[in-house]
């Protein structure tokens, strides 16, 4: 065999090998698995600490490792509640009970009271950005009594302060932070027209405003779950789970929400119906913990939900993202611990490009560049999956070129008077 048969063999082994590879290797995704169970049943609330979810029921305080599958008795709060919201800053759990932050720190399992909020409420949603927890809506009192109301807790200062009224006031909806924006959706305003909407209500801190995104398809009644992926192992997405659909009849839907989309897609459905449960992520896996049926029977099931496309955010080496590059060509390589069922990627907005393994980037003009990178799942739903913005400058550094151009010249030029006067 001549070494041009070989290279060619060899080449085509290494193709054959990339198309293979990006077959689906993980069966598990967008699917439900069974955990150790908690040591309670019912109604309950999670946060998440250093890979950590503490569960708040009633008072009483619970660790679960999902690395140990173990749970762990914690130190109480001082107040007993059966409503609670809770947050993390700064590595310190925030629960919202009875109109009070309680602040929790996981270090020393000690407790400390904040200053109560100023708009007294119950059925809350809570959620922090940026140092600060904002309490969203909720109910002031008995019938007719929920609120518009949006007031932010400063921990560092154990102050309050109001900021813009949500669009449409909603009691026992759901909630979770996706890129610095809080998501508030479903809730219910009870004996209103419509009673219960499904919509999803946007509020960026940044700039003090609500917008809206498309509505839950199919919302439920009151009480779903919601956690978001952060892209980090899984697409950047939002899970909307159970609820109670009707007067004592919980749900077992399952809604997954594309922010950047703005659209709504049906997810595995949970293994059985349940409302009032916490659904909290860990590196973008979500356990959705405790509940009940929507009446009198209580849960203490913990189960492990592993999104679709969980594994394929690829691991991008080259181009990095706002990187800048002297040259027309620029490798693009990227690692994946999974692959997905089908990766694409788009150079610029234009054609989507099938991705079997790294490649390079060739002729890129000067100026700003971006890659999307796709993934397509069984039902032929594609999905953003990852975007990389840089800039490619290769101009000709004429200022470094001309310097030592003119360094050498006047160089010669001082050299050729020199040896003219030695000469005479």
């Amino acid at each position: 065999m001549n070494k041009t048969v070989a290279l060619a063999s060899t080449l085509f082994i290494l193709t054959f090998l990339s198309i293979v590879s990006a077959q689906p290797t993980n069966a598990s995704e967008n699917s439900w698995t069974t955990k150790t169970s908690a040591p309670f049943a019912g109604r309950c609330e999670a946060a998440v600490v250093n890979g950590k979810i503490y569960v708040f029921r009633g008072g009483a305080n619970y660790e679960y490792d999902p690395s140990t599958d173990n749970w762990t008795t914690k130190a109480p709060m001082p107040s007993t509640s059966w409503d609670e919201a809770g947050v993390v800053v700064n590595g310190k759990i925030y629960v919202l009970a009875n109109s009070v932050p309680y602040e929790y720190d996981p270090k020393t399992d000690t407790w400390k009271t904040g200053e109560p909020m100023p708009t007294a409420r119950s059925q809350i949603r809570a959620e922090a950005v940026n140092g600060k927890i904002y309490v969203i809506s909720g109910r002031t009192g008995e019938m007719y009594s929920t609120v518009k109301t949006t007031e932010v807790y400063d921990p560092a200062s154990d102050t309050w302060e109001t900021k813009a009224e949500i669009p449409y006031p909603v009691a026992s909806g759901g909630s979770t932070v996706l890129d610095n924006k809080i998501y508030v959706i479903g809730g219910q305003n009870e004996y209103h027209d419509p009673m219960n909407p499904g919509f999803v209500q946007i509020y960026d801190p940044a700039v003090d405003a609500w917008t809206q995104g498309t509505p839950h398809p199919n919302p439920a009644w009151l009480g779903e779950s919601v956690a978001a992926t952060t892209g980090l192992y899984a697409p950047k997405r939002i899970y909307v789970m159970g609820g109670i659909e009707g007067i004592g009849m919980a749900t077992n839907d399952s809604y997954v929400y594309d922010p950047e989309l703005d659209v709504w897609t049906v997810g595995a459905s949970m293994p059985f119906p349940r409302s009032g449960f916490a659904l909290a992520a860990v590196d973008d896996v979500l356990y959705a913990i405790g509940g009940f049926d929507g009446w009198t029977i209580s849960y203490s099931e913990n189960l492990q939900y592993t999104p679709f496309g969980y594994g394929t955010i690829p691991l991008i080496s080259s181009p990095k993202n706002h990187g800048n590059y002297t040259s027309s060509n620029i490798p693009f390589t990227f690692e994946l611990s999974v692959q997905a069922l089908s990766l694409s990627y788009s150079l610029d907005g234009g054609e989507k490009v099938p991705l079997l393994g790294n490649t390079t980037l060739n002729g890129l003009a000067n100026g700003e560049h971006t890659i999307t990178i796709y993934a397509t799942d069984e039902q032929g739903n594609t999905s953003t999956l990852q975007t990389i913005i840089f800039r490619v400058d290769n101009t000709f550094p004429t200022t470094l070129v001309i310097a030592p151009i003119a360094t050498v010249a006047v160089v010669s030029v001082c050299l050729f008077v020199y040896f003219k006067k030695r000469k005479h």
